[in-house]
Formats: C-alpha cells, sequence, structure tokens
C-alpha cells in the first residue's frame, strides 16, 4: 500500500505535508480502489486548502466523498458543481457571492435564477450585507418568486428593522415605535443601541417568553449600567 495512503488511514494526523504532487499520487493509488472513498473522507479533513480541480470534479464524477466535499473549502468552480448536490456547499458559494464585490451581479443573477427556490439560503443571505445595491435588489426579487414569499418578506422587514434601530440618530419618536413592533430582533438590537432612553431599556428588561429574550435582557443590563457609569463620570 502507498505509504501516504497508509498513513491517512492509520493515524489521526498527518506527518507530512500534502503537496499537490502528494495528492495526485494518492490519487492514482487510489483511484477505483474498494477504499477509495475512505481515503478521501479522511484526507479531506486533515487538508485545509481547496484540492486541485481536476481531482475534486473526478470525485464528484463518481460519487466519492460528495458530502466531505460539500462541507471543506474548495475552489469555486468546485462549489458551483457542489451547490447542485449538497446544502452547504450552496450556501457557502451564495454567501461568498452576495457579499463579495469580487463577484459580478450577473453571477449572482445566476446563482439566483437556479436557486431561488431555496429557502434556507435566502434566509441566510437576508442577515447579511450585500457588496452592491444591485444584488440587494436581486434578492429581494428572487424571494418573491420563491413559493416561501411571504415569510422571506417578513424576514427582511424585520431585519432591515433591527438594523435600522441600531443606527445613532433616532429621535424619541422612532425609539418608541421600534419598541412598538415586539420584535424579538429589533429589541435586541434597541437593547445594544448606545442612544436608546433608559426607560425603554427598563421596558426590555422585562422581556420574557419571546425568541431571544434572556439576550435582550442582558443587553439591555450592560446598557443601563454603561449609562450610569458615564453619567457617574459627568458629576465626578
Amino acid at each position: 500500500m502507498n505509504p501516504f495512503i497508509e498513513q491517512l488511514l492509520h493515524s489521526n494526523q498527518m506527518e507530512i505535508e500534502l503537496t499537490e504532487d502528494i495528492l495526485f499520487e494518492i490519487y492514482n493509488e487510489a483511484k477505483n480502489t474498494d477504499g477509495e472513498e475512505e481515503v478521501w473522507k479522511k484526507l479531506i479533513s486533515f487538508y485545509d486548502k481547496p484540492l486541485p480541480k481536476q481531482i475534486a470534479f473526478s470525485l464528484i464524477d463518481r460519487n466519492i466523498a460528495i458530502m466531505d466535499l460539500g462541507h471543506s473549502k474548495q475552489d469555486y468552480d468546485v462549489l458551483w458543481r457542489l451547490a447542485e448536490i449538497v446544502d452547504e456547499a450552496l450556501l457557502t458559494l451564495a454567501i461568498d457571492v452576495y457579499t463579495q464585490l469580487s463577484f459580478s451581479h450577473e453571477e449572482m443573477e445566476l446563482l439566483f435564477n437556479k436557486y431561488d427556490n431555496h429557502k434556507w439560503m435566502m434566509e441566510s443571505l437576508i442577515y447579511k450585507q450585500p457588496s452592491s445595491p444591485e444584488k440587494r435588489r436581486l434578492l429581494e426579487a428572487a424571494i418573491k418568486r420563491n413559493m416561501d414569499a411571504d415569510a422571506l418578506q417578513r424576514l427582511l422587514t424585520v431585519v432591515d428593522t433591527a438594523k435600522y434601530a441600531s443606527r445613532n440618530d433616532l429621535t424619541l419618536k422612532e425609539f418608541q415605535s421600534l419598541f412598538e413592533t415586539k420584535e424579538p430582533y429589533v429589541w435586541l438590537s434597541l437593547a445594544q443601541n448606545a442612544n436608546t432612553p433608559v426607560h425603554i431599556l427598563n421596558k426590555l428588561l422585562e422581556a420574557t417568553s419571546i425568541k431571544n429574550a434572556r439576550a435582550i435582557r442582558h443587553s439591555a443590563i450592560i446598557n443601563i449600567k454603561g449609562k450610569r457609569d458615564k453619567n457617574s463620570e459627568v458629576i465626578t
């Protein structure tokens, strides 16, 4: 047996650096053998870089260690292929395309046109900051085409409102209106906003039986303490 493969299968760590030459040596030795899948499952868990694309595409074509590939760092060309098979690969690709300037809005449009029915992906992107206004518009359009459009649109509105609640230029009336939404995500932003009035923070201390209730109360406590400490410094 190839010494690199033997070490892979019988050790919890690799004592040698896995160069591209070694990867191809392992690939050629293990290809079409009974233990090939086990070899690549183990190797992918050790290797923290993308596999050479030739190897990755061959494994995908032959359905070898697909889930392991889909949960690992791979080149984007490989991720585009894996996105059709593994949800985590799709999510990784979608987040990068949405948030990184190196990806064009044409690539974003291509991804949405192919996967606009994927609710989990849409939900995840709603929480992310797009790298351009055009990508945000493409997300909004894709949401409208999704079978869960109403729920996704509501989430988008809540997240946008929560971001608004973190601003430092809100009026007292705006703070009150945001509190009255009773949205946990909005309340958490208010609890963390250093400009939120104390009387609203005191109300947030009573948050119970809602999502993030503990985090809301904890943030409000810290915020109130910070205001008191600041006032004490001013007095002294």
